[in-house]
C-alpha cells in the first residue's frame, strides 16, 4: 500500500527534521493534551527547546514549519533564533491529535483502562476509531499525508526542520517510513524535542536517526544534527 507521499516529485534528496515540542506542565503531570488544549511550555520546556536550538545552530535549514498549537510555535520561536531570517510557516495540519474526552484528564485507573483499550484497538486495525468526541488514527494520517506532501513539493531538494507533536509523530513516521506501518506505531519513542532525521528520495523515505535527545542534558550521545 502507499504511504502517500510516493506521488511527490523531488528530483534530489530532501532532509526532513521531524521534532517534537519542549515539555509542558501537561506532559509533566501525565494529563492528557491533545489538539483542544493549547498549553504552554514550561521552564524544562524552555531550557529543552533552548539546548534543540544550540544543537541546529550550524546546520544549514532551509525552511521552519510547526504546528499552530502554542507548544509547538514557542519551541519553533526559540529555534529560529539563531536562523534568521528564516521562513516560518505554521500549518493546522501539524497539530496533535484529537483525544476528545480524554483532553485535560488526569491520570486514574478509569482514564488509563479506557485509553488502553483504544490502543488494544487500534493494535488489532481498528485505525478508523477514535476516542469519543475526537479523530481516529485514520483522521491523523490523512492530515499528516496532507501536510508532508505540502512540506515535501515546497522544500524538493533542501532541509526542513518540522516542529510538531508526540502521537503525530507516531502516526507519520509509521506512515512514511516503509520498516513500520501503523501497527507498528507504539515501536516510535518520541522523547520532548526528540530529533527524527528522515531523508526523502526518489519517492520513498529512509530514518537515518529516530527520537534522538544529545542534545539534552545527560545524553552521553554526540550531537549530529
Amino acid at each position: 500500500m502507499s504511504n502517500g507521499f510516493r506521488s511527490v516529485p523531488v528530483d534530489a534528496p530532501t532532509s526532513l527534521y521531524l521534532v517534537r515540542h519542549g515539555e509542558t506542565e501537561y506532559n509533566r503531570r501525565g494529563i492528557m493534551q491533545g489538539g483542544g488544549i493549547d498549553s504552554t511550555l514550561n521552564a524544562t520546556g524552555r531550557e529543552q527547546a533552548r539546548a534543540l536550538a544550540r544543537r541546529f545552530a550550524s546546520a544549514d535549514v532551509d525552511a521552519l514549519y510547526a504546528s499552530t498549537l502554542r507548544r509547538a510555535t514557542q519551541t519553533a520561536d526559540i529555534l529560529a533564533a539563531d536562523h534568521e531570517p528564516l521562513s516560518r510557516t505554521h500549518l493546522r495540519d501539524l497539530g496533535e491529535m484529537d483525544w476528545g474526552v480524554y483532553e485535560g484528564e488526569a491520570p486514574s485507573r478509569e482514564r488509563d483502562a479506557s485509553v488502553d483499550a483504544l490502543k488494544s484497538a487500534w493494535r488489532d486495525g481498528a485505525y478508523d476509531r477514535g476516542p469519543e468526541g475526537g479523530e481516529s488514527i485514520r483522521e491523523v494520517q490523512g492530515r499528516a499525508r496532507r501536510a508532508l506532501r505540502h512540506i515535501l513539493a515546497r522544500e524538493a531538494g533542501g532541509t526542513a526542520l518540522v516542529v510538531t507533536h508526540g502521537r503525530y509523530l507516531r502516526v507519520l513516521l509509521a506512515t512514511l517510513l516503509d520498516a513500520y506501518g501503523l501497527e507498528h506505531m507504539p515501536d516510535l519513542d518520541h522523547s520532548n524535542t526528540c530529533v527524527n532525521h528522515v531523508v526523502y528520495e526518489e519517492g520513498r523515505a529512509r530514518a537515518e536517526r529516530l527520537n534522538c535527545t544529545a542534545h539534552l542534558p545527560g545524553d552521553s550521545a554526540s550531537v549530529p544534527a
